[in-house]
């Protein structure tokens, strides 16, 4: 449901988060008094030219006095004119809005009505004073329904009404001054209105481009000027697009891991984003004065790809001139400091969450409630308002101080349900001081090493990235106690090369000094030749992505200009995958790197490979994929040459916007390389690629998985998958795992189990790591790395110490399952957190935000009985020879709340569009698993429970407005407004919107849809009801955003069906030689009443027991790989032979021969049970020329043929051996033709499906 949320609380403001940082953008313009004389307009010439719209200046704003004619002999200054010893009083509105631009649809939003004064205390300084400022909140049916006005009022109005000077010299606003106690969310109030009066007027021309100042920042500004003779007024207008600006004022929270898609917003940007002022200017003695101004601002967005359906926030201002008084304006006695300039400033708004505004007047006590709430609740199953329960903890927490964080931990350190949910929280807070807490508590031994990595891992990425919160971090990474614990310093070291890509994403300056000690600790590794710390270390420049790390990162790689010796190949492979994130900031650079390493074929083929993959994240152009598939067509290695032609083939199938260029090259490159390459098989690397991208949703997701294969090697030796997901065209590495498996490939080519008959793989890896004595001593058994939005987060290699240390750790939960173990478990998570904040034109800040907050609970209770019993020591070999029966009953439970927010977001006053979705789960389980490793068994089983009524839940929360009208009835009183805000708030005065009856608009409404849809699931005795509700604003327009807001709900009911009870479900998996038994013996015909299911029985016996009676033979009884390639200059070809074992021991190159011969023969055509069919050898049909003289050939290989009586209906094509002999000479068939040797290969047809006719033999 899309609802409309509007709060007003006062709230006491925080010096500590005011900014005063003076800056200064103002540029007095000299005034020349020579001017050539016009019909109405008189422009000077001192500057002839104005400066081009592609030289903007950065911090200057250019501008140049306009003179109006009022005579032959009369020139005034064309300027706004407020000097003198008068006070001007205008009167001033605001109106800020969010929602849908149509009529009769709910709005949320607030108006600012003041009278301003303003007066010269000196020739460039003015006094600007607020008059009865008076604020009103609206929420409901535009424009139907009423204002509303407040008692907040009168708990800003003293604040809102100390005057401030400001400096004005030619129409351009300079520096503001204000005492300290004017809070910053005021004056920025105050620049709205200073705002309207910056005016930047050239003399030379009357429409022209500038890049202009204002409270947003420098942006492309455009201006005409016109005059109306008949009024004696002058119009400007002047349009400034916010989405071409030098310097944007703009705060963003949770988008550091965003790219944003431009192909994907080529059509539709989901954000955009103008501003128009119209001004009428009447001329004065001594200048020109602003009689009235109007400024209409509009942001606009949209997750669709539809142009003219967005949500928007629209701001509007009214100046109009009301007097001229001779009052003074008083400033108070206070000292006046600097407070910036004209553009916005921000204060508090980030601490500020948009779903919720609390009155924060004790923030350590109003955590404790909180942790009171969240902390006693029951978890049987999580409520479903705990998720907004836990970002109002959040939030609370951020306003607490250090000492404050370090009360609540002293308080409930010791009570394990509070403790919890506080460690859970303060990786949230993102603060300096949750950090800082974060540090003293594990330094002081508070917290365990398992909750400190927890929260480290969290904190890192949730914490603001600032050079405060960096050196802090630094700190406590390069802490003793934290290089002393291996696992600690790994995550460690990776966190703070996430801190500096945090920092540096939302920064124009990255230091290079922030990457010095990292640097240096390279130069330390290398001259001492230490893998691992050069393995870390190539992590850390990996994830903080500074192009300055290249030269640090190339001393590792086989490239030009390095003399030193080859490293390992680990570290080879860290320093290249070091470079994808450096990739998407330097592609250029990083090209120039992998380019080298690719096409030096001299090199190990995996860094060629992983060379190619770093290399498309550079998204190279078509003339270089191009180039490079030439160079492709003399490649002698065939794992690359499979990498990357099924690498394009994928791409060329790709439909993601993103991918469009590289796949149109790719589809150029393919045509060049040879077909033959797609006949490579999965020994050899491959590139698989799947992405899809809904165009209307702007909606998209892309995984890529990257296998690379060694001819000498059982298992691949490097696997590279990453999932990549689109939104609002925008985009984000979601999940990349990379897997090596070095030493498991070694000590699997010395097992006496390689080659042993239908051993499984994953069987032969087992029996391997029984004897720890076959594991490589030198290198680990194999490494794996997990990265989270771009960013390593963790990495392990797997060693003989890592399966002792596993191998404990299981037989420990082995040995307490034993004895029966049961707990709860809850884990609060922030999902999501991603804002973008920005200044409105009237100063209030502007909002868009996304928050997903989950929690999820259960209960466990786990019993193990264990054949044989473990013993004290326990190893690899013991517990693979060990029976477990686990007898588990679990009731997880989820609940997950999502926050659209679009508004109106400060500290005092909230008005906002909230869209909201939750999700609630209940589903408990009760399972039995029987795991048998020796006999390669498993069998898990699961048993009736008594569900919930519903089961799954996915609804929108609490509705406040509703964006789509519920009757067909206007209202104009209070009946029609509800909001968050207490009644003490309110007042009795009620301010209607002027409307004749002519213009009220006809409310229409939607038909609510309620369904309910029923079905059994067979086999497993429930009935699963889905009830759906559906309440939507089509009515008003069949798109896809207007179908998307109103109020929808599913609820999932599971029930027993009616009928016999059922007693479980059974799940068995039977590996290795026992399958085909196992399966033969379930195989029973006593309760088979149907024919065609007994044929299918039968057949499926014959095979079974023929498999039985063939078990010695091996479906590839030779595990190796011949192939043979001949290369010219302008052509490549390869060829692939793989020998296969029949049922009759005999040996096959083709895998449809192969396939053929388990087919059972039939005795004869009759019999409907049987296939019909039988395997002989054939004859070739086309003359054959062998050695001079005319042949005949039969093939040595059996053909699948149909009877004698019956005739083919399908045919497939099947390549075979033909043995040929002279025309004159006699053949005897039963004289071993299977036995002679072969003279040619050709290709014929195999009968797989025959008919036979009533009269067949």
């Amino acid at each position: 449901m899309l609802t409309f949320l509007l709060l007003a609380v006062p709230h006491q403001y925080d010096p500590v988060h005011n900014n005063t940082a003076p800056s200064d953008l103002t540029q007095k313009a000299d005034v020349d008094n020579q001017d050539i004389h016009y019909s109405s307009i008189n422009f000077k010439t001192k500057h002839a030219s104005s400066i081009p719209t592609d030289e903007y200046p950065t911090n200057t704003t250019e501008t140049e006095t306009v003179h109006y004619a009022t005579g032959a002999n009369h020139v005034i200054a064309f300027v706004p004119d407020l000097a003198g010893t008068q006070t001007y009083v205008y009167k001033y509105e605001a109106l800020l809005f969010s929602g849908l631009h149509q009529e009769g649809l709910a709005k949320a939003g607030i108006k600012i009505n003041s009278k301003v004064s303003i007066r010269a205390v000196s020739e460039n300084t003015f006094l600007l004073k607020l008059s009865n400022p008076q604020l009103f909140e609206y929420s409901g049916i535009w424009p139907t329904d009423a204002f509303v006005a407040t008692k907040l009022t009168s708990e800003v109005a003293a604040q809102l009404q100390i005057p401030i000077k400001f400096e004005y010299t030619n129409g351009v606003v300079g520096k503001v001054f204000a005492p300290s106690v004017v809070p910053t969310t005021v004056i920025n109030l105050h620049r709205g209105i200073l705002n309207i009066f910056h005016l930047n007027l050239k003399k030379t021309q009357n429409i022209y481009q500038v890049q202009e100042d204002g409270v947003q920042g420098i942006c492309e500004t455009q201006y005409l000027i016109s005059e109306d003779e008949g009024s004696n007024h002058t119009t400007i207008t002047k349009s400034r697009d916010l989405t071409l600006c030098n310097e944007r004022i703009i705060k963003d929270v949770g988008l550091t891991y965003i790219e944003k898609c431009t192909e994907c917003q080529k059509r539709v940007k989901s954000l955009s984003g103008a501003a128009i002022y119209s001004y009428i200017m009447k001329p004065t003695p001594t200048g020109v004065m602003i009689t009235e101004a109007t400024v209409q601002e509009i942001h606009q967005f949209t997750n669709l790809y539809e142009i003219h359906d967005a949500t928007q926030m629209e701001t509007r201002q009214t100046l109009t001139f009301l007097e001229m008084m001779a009052s003074p304006i008083i400033p108070i006695s206070a000292e006046y400091l600097a407070r910036g300039a004209l553009q916005y400033e921000f204060s508090t708004e980030t601490l500020w969450s948009p779903i919720q505004l609390m009155r924060i007047s004790n923030p350590q006590a109003q955590v404790v409630d909180a942790l009171n709430h969240l902390a006693t609740k029951k978890l049987e199953e999580v409520h479903e308002d705990v998720p907004l329960k836990f970002i109002q903890l959040i939030q609370l927490m951020r306003f607490a101080s250090l000492d404050a964080i370090e009360g609540i931990w002293s308080q409930f350190k010791t009570r394990p349900n509070f403790r919890k949910w506080i460690l859970d929280a303060v990786p949230a807070v993102g603060t300096l001081a949750a950090l800082k807490f974060v540090k003293k508590s594990f330094l002081a031994g508070e917290l365990s090493i398992p909750e400190f990595t927890q929260v480290l891992l969290a904190t890192v990425h949730m914490v603001t990235a600032n050079l405060d919160t960096i050196k802090m971090y630094s700190g406590l990474a390069l802490s003793h106690k934290v290089q002393e614990t291996p696992v600690l310093r790994k995550v460690a070291m990776l966190g703070y090369g996430t801190m500096i890509a945090r920092y540096c994403s939302g920064s124009l300056e990255c230091p290079v000094e922030l990457l010095k000690p990292f640097h240096e600790i390279v130069i330390k590794a290398t001259a001492k030749a230490n893998t691992s710390e050069m393995i870390l270390i190539l992590k850390v420049l990996g994830n903080a992505g500074h192009p300055a790390s290249i030269k640090y990162i190339t001393k590792f790689l086989p490239v030009f200009g390095n003399q030193i010796p080859l490293f390992p190949m680990r570290v080879q492979m860290g320093a290249i995958l070091a470079l994808k994130a450096v990739a998407k900031k330097e592609p250029k650079l990083v090209q120039n790197v992998v380019l080298q390493i690719f096409v030096n074929k001299d090199l190990h083929p995996e860094l060629r490979m992983v060379s190619w993959i770093v290399l498309f994240e550079t998204k190279p152009s078509m003339g270089l994929v191009i180039t490079l598939a030439r160079a492709l067509q003399k490649e002698p290695n065939l794992q690359v040459a499979s990498l990357v032609y099924s690498h394009m083939k994928a791409l060329t199938k790709s439909t993601h916007p993103e991918f469009a260029l590289i796949a149109a090259a790719s589809r150029v490159a393919i045509k060049i390389l040879s077909p033959n390459l797609d006949k490579l098989s999965f020994p050899y690397s491959k590139a698989f690629l799947l992405d899809g991208y809904e165009v209307p949703l702007m909606v998209g997701a892309a995984s890529s998985a990257f296998i690379i294969n060694d001819a000498a090697t059982i298992l691949p030796r490097a696997v590279v998958a990453k999932a990549r997901a689109y939104l609002a065209g925008a985009a984000a590495d979601v999940l990349e795992v990379g897997v090596r498996t070095d030493g498991i490939q070694e000590a699997l080519l010395k097992s006496p189990f390689l080659h042993e008959d239908r051993l499984p793989r994953i069987i032969q890896v087992l029996k391997v790591l029984k004897t720890f004595k076959a594991l490589p001593k030198k290198q680990p058994l194999g490494s794996i790395y997990v990265k989270v939005l771009g960013q390593e987060i963790a990495f392990a290699n797997v060693d003989k110490a890592v399966l002792e240390q596993a191998t404990q750790l299981a037989g420990e939960a082995l040995k307490a399952m034993q004895n029966g173990t049961a707990f709860q478990y809850a884990k609060p998570l922030l999902v999501a957190e991603v804002r973008r904040i920005f200044p409105s034109v009237a100063g209030v800040s502007m909002e868009f935000s996304l928050y997903a907050a989950a929690v999820a609970a259960g209960n466990l209770k786990v019993q193990a009985i264990i054949t044989p019993p473990l013993t004290e020591t326990i190893s690899v070999s013991h517990l693979m020879k060990t029976d477990v029966k686990l007898t588990t009953e679990v009731s997880p439970s989820i609940t997950l709340q999502t926050f659209a927010v679009m508004g109106m977001n400060t500290g005092f006053i909230q008005a906002a569009s909230i869209a909201k979705g939750k999700i609630h789960t209940f589903l408990p389980l009760k399972v039995e698993a029987k795991f048998d490793i020796t006999k390669a068994n498993f069998k898990i089983k699961g048993f009736p429970i008594v569900l919930p009524v519903h089961a799954l839940t996915a609804v929108n929360a609490e509705r406040i407005t509703p964006i789509v009208p519920e009757t067909a009835v206007l209202k104009h009183s209070q009946e029609a407004y509800t909001s968050m805000i207490s009644p003490g708030d309110l007042s009795s005065e009620t301010i209607k919107t002027v409307m004749s009856p002519d213009e009220e608009p006809e409310l229409r409404t939607s038909v609510p849809v309620h369904k309910t849809l029923c079905s059994v699931v067979p086999h497993i005795g429930v009935n699963v009801c889905m009830e759906v509700m559906s309440c939507d604003a089509t009515f008003i327009k069949n798109t896809t955003i207007y179908n998307m807001i109103g109020q929808h709900g599913v609820h999932i009911n599971i029930v027993r069906a009616d009928g016999p009870a059922v007693e479980g479900l059974e799940l068995e998996v039977q590996l290795g030689p026992r399958a085909a038994k196992k399966l033969l013996k379930e195989i029973s015909f006593a309760d088979v009443k149907t024919p065609k299911v007994k044929s299918v029985l039968q057949k499926l016996r014959k095979i079974l027991e023929g498999d039985q009676r063939n078990k010695n033979s091996s479906f590839f009884s030779h595990n190796k790989l011949f192939y043979s390639q001949s290369t010219s200059s302008h052509s490549f070809s390869s060829k692939i032979r793989q020998e296969y074992t029949t049922p009759s021991g005999d040996l096959t190159k083709s895998s449809v021969s192969f396939a053929h011969s388990w087919v059972l023969p039939a005795d004869s055509c009759r019999d409907a049970s049987q296939c019909r069919m039988k395997l002989e050898s054939v004859k070739l049909e086309k003359q054959v020329i062998l050695n001079g003289q005319e042949s005949k050939c039969y093939s040595i290989e059996p053909v699948l043929r149909c009877l004698p009586g019956c005739v083919p209906m399908r045919t497939t094509p099947v390549t075979v051996g033909y043995h040929c002999m002279s025309t004159d000479s006699n053949l005897n068939m039963f004289g071993g033709i299977y036995e002679k040797s072969i003279d040619l290969r050709e290709t014929t047809d195999a009968h797989v499906a025959c008919r036979c006719i009533e009269q067949c033999a």
